[in-house]
């Protein structure tokens, strides 16, 4: 609902993997994505890499590099030539199941 995500065009992705965990992004959990192809600093994105495969990160830039930073400190920050990176989104909201 609109009152949930406002406006633009939204879209699920379910989340696999627990690099945001710290954010409060579990496994399984669907990010609700707010379609984009910018993204400001420190916002929590969709980002398709080499056109192969999306990740959801907090993105940063570091000089004329991108720097996506996961949410549990088990995992490294990925650095990108910006060539690399295509933003797709940005995240509007989370839904998650409860079993």
């Amino acid at each position: 609902p609109a009152a949930l995500l406002g406006s633009g065009d939204h879209y699920a992705l379910e989340v696999s993997g627990d690099s945001m965990m710290e954010a409060g992004i579990l496994d399984g959990d669907f990010a609700l994505i707010q379609r984009t192809d910018v993204a400001r600093e420190g916002q929590i994105v969709v980002a398709l890499i080499d056109d192969a495969e999306a990740t959801l990160k907090y993105f940063r830039r570091e000089g004329a590099r991108v720097r996506l930073d996961p949410a549990n400190a088990a995992y490294e920050p990925q650095i990108y030539d910006p060539r690399q990176v295509r933003i797709q989104g940005k995240l509007a909201g989370l839904l998650r199941r409860y079993n």
